[in-house]
């Protein structure tokens, strides 16, 4: 009995240590820092070319972050919606309005963070990240294992 009560707990200490956020040397973003690790020694960039990209990145997800609030009310307005004995379709369009000014911020945030980062890369380095980004092997490597054929679309 007393062997069951320790394995449980060895068991919840490492879903703990699993699922806590990895400290990573980069932004202390976990798994996010390593993949930037890796991107920014395939470009060979400068710690101030890194200064700025990161930035650039945190303005986008802080203005990810700000949007998903939207969402929440979303979800609670379409419910009201479908709670309704008639569908009105007028209805949906304070929510497809209150949708295009999120997404309009978010563009704006995103095309300025897209001029940030094309700015401070030279042109080597901004042919390897196009290629990176193109050929999606940036993150997972080859896209093939063992058990996959070319056929097998990811």
């Amino acid at each position: 009995m007393f062997g069951f009560i320790v394995g449980t707990a060895c068991l919840i200490g490492l879903i703990r240590v699993l699922r806590a956020p990895h400290w990573s040397g980069r932004m202390g973003w976990g798994r996010r820092g390593r993949i930037l690790g890796r991107i920014f020694s395939r470009l060979e960039t400068s710690p101030s070319q890194e200064n700025v990209i990161v930035d650039a990145i945190s303005d986008v997800r802080a203005g990810g972050r700000k949007a998903m609030p939207e969402l929440a009310a979303t979800r609670a307005q379409v419910a009201e919606i479908l709670r309704a004995e008639n569908f009105d379709p007028a209805l949906l369009e304070p929510v497809f309005a209150r949708h295009d000014q999120a997404l309009a911020e978010m563009r704006a945030l995103t095309s300025n963070a897209f001029g940030k980062v094309h700015g401070v890369l030279d042109a080597r380095q901004r042919n390897e990240l196009a290629a990176l980004i193109e050929r999606r092997g940036f993150v997972w490597g080859h896209r093939r294992g063992p058990y996959r054929s070319e056929s097998v679309a990811v």
